[in-house]
């Protein structure tokens, strides 16, 4: 449920209008109650409605995903067996950089450059 409550942090809209546009389910209803004193809409519902999104849908894009399915990418390897060159409209989807991972890397370059510049002035061997 954390993962599920970050993603309404962070993707609200997306996921609101994907609910909204294709199941007809409004957002709003998970702090609303019915007659008997249930919310009618729960984060459980929310869950499994949102993992089940089609590939085109705004949540998944916004996720990092191509809006894609799998019958437009075949297609696309059509085309490029055919004509020897990649779809114009392939997506490319880009990895998040994370910046743990990018801050040690460079790290660890400089690193490296700095002991290959020891190695070389002969301080080190």
């Amino acid at each position: 449920m954390i993962g599920l409550l970050q993603l309404l942090d962070e993707h609200s809209g997306a996921v609101e209008a994907d609910l909204q546009g294709t199941y007809h389910i409004d957002l709003r209803d998970l702090w609303r109650f019915d007659e008997q004193g249930f919310r009618r809409l729960t984060l459980r519902r929310v869950w499994v409605l949102v993992t089940h999104l089609p590939p085109a849908a705004a949540t998944r894009i916004a996720l990092g995903g191509s809006g894609w399915d799998r019958k437009e990418h075949l297609a696309a390897d059509l085309w490029h067996a055919i004509v020897k060159s990649p779809h114009p409209g392939l997506p490319v989807v880009e990895s998040p950089v994370d910046p743990k991972k990018s801050k040690r890397v460079a790290e660890f370059k400089k690193r490296a450059a700095e002991r290959q510049r020891q190695i070389d002035a002969g301080e080190i061997t």
